[in-house]
């Protein structure tokens, strides 16, 4: 029964993400003249209104940010459309400075503000609408053997003897002579004296080089089908003519896809060519790869439950030109889920983050003005 309940919380605290109704704050300041009237209040009410959905774009990433300042005009003007109810929260006003201030809550329809999104970025975008069939490959993976290497140790040790020997030698005599008769005698003594000195100097010098190589990481595919629709519903919504790429990409082409990414982190140059070549033949411009690295489970010190991290990372290729071109991309973002057991932890998050990417991606798309 426990289990189930904190399912159920995890469940609840993740269903804003996916809500049309999201529930937001905002708050503005304006300046008034000599007294505070009603109709600087109700410009304070719209003004934090207004910036409510701003802080839930804002919220959402930076190209959600700068798509939301192409509509903006469509919002202020049209408050009561965007926003299903608003409720204020505090009011402060300073006759000393002429402000006032004011915070609401708001419950936005985020239904309407995706629908005029879209609309606008079809108006503003110049390019001819060609650029809608889209190929997309979404790559679930985790990490399945991990190759480690010990260092390599070079020791050296060089010694070095510098010997001097110096000799210095001293030779003394004398000679004489003795007369007597008709003798004569000599005599000689000689002194002899040697001093040897020696020097020596021992030089040991040590040392080596360690050489240390990088951990060979193999990873384990995970299938992503269980995701396909809710995904291809996400860039459908959003106006592209998406194609599965069993019937686009050639036999060999997801499998080397495969195999390069369950050994590295990027695609081989002979595996895009031949994407490219598969694209360009099928007539579809858009190819859209993302790669999701699933973490290891681990006990949430909160509620006890299981959590999982998946690192998505993901690019948008052009191929309708003469050179293919990246026209959008996703750094590594993190996201995670919650659930009883490690299985069912997984499974959550690789849908949260492949809905999450996919809306992501359209946000990036928008901005560059291709839908």
């Amino acid at each position: 029964m426990k289990k189930i309940l904190l399912a159920l919380v995890a469940t609840l605290l993740a269903l804003p993400s996916y809500a049309q109704v999201v529930t937001a704050k905002g708050v503005a300041t304006v300046s008034y003249g000599a007294t505070l009237g009603p109709a600087d209040v109700e410009r304070a009410y719209r003004a934090a209104q207004v910036a409510s959905i701003e802080r839930y774009f804002a919220e959402a990433g930076e190209a959600e940010s700068e798509n939301f300042e192409t509509i903006r005009p469509q919002v202020e003007a049209n408050l009561d459309k965007f926003i299903m109810s608003a409720t204020m929260l505090n009011e402060q006003d300073q006759p000393v400075l002429h402000k006032y201030s004011v915070s609401v809550r708001t419950e936005l329809n985020v239904t309407k503000l995706r629908i005029t999104l879209r609309g606008a970025s079809r108006v503003s975008q110049t390019a001819p609408a060609g650029n809608s069939p889209m190929v997309y490959v979404f790559l679930g993976r985790e990490v399945g053997a991990v190759k480690s290497f010990d260092d390599r140790v070079v020791k050296r040790v060089e010694t070095k003897l510098d010997s001097d020997v110096k000799v210095n030698t001293t030779a003394r005599g004398s000679e004489g002579e003795n007369i007597k008769s008709s003798q004569i005698a000599t005599n000689a003594s000689k002194q002899k004296t040697a001093k040897v000195a020696l020097n020596q100097t021992l030089n040991v010098e040590t040392g080596g080089s360690t050489t240390r190589k990088q951990d060979e990481t193999s990873f384990r595919m995970l299938s992503m089908a269980g995701h396909k629709t809710s995904v291809t519903s996400v860039f459908s919504q959003s106006g592209f003519a998406v194609a599965d790429p069993e019937f686009v990409l050639a036999d060999g082409d997801l499998k080397a896809v495969n195999a390069d990414f369950s050994k590295g982190s990027d695609l081989t140059p002979a595996t895009m060519r031949a994407l490219v070549q598969s694209l360009r033949k099928a007539g579809v411009p858009l190819f859209v790869l993302a790669t999701f690295d699933v973490g290891t489970p681990a006990q949430d010190p909160e509620t006890g439950m299981q959590r999982v991290t998946v690192t998505v990372s993901g690019r948008v290729l052009d191929v309708s030109g003469a050179l293919p071109r990246e026209v959008a991309a996703v750094p590594p973002v993190q996201y995670f889920a919650l659930a009883p057991d490690n299985a069912v932890a997984t499974t959550k998050a690789l849908k949260d983050a492949s809905l999450l990417a996919a809306k992501e991606i359209v946000s990036r798309l928008n901005v560059n003005g291709i839908h």
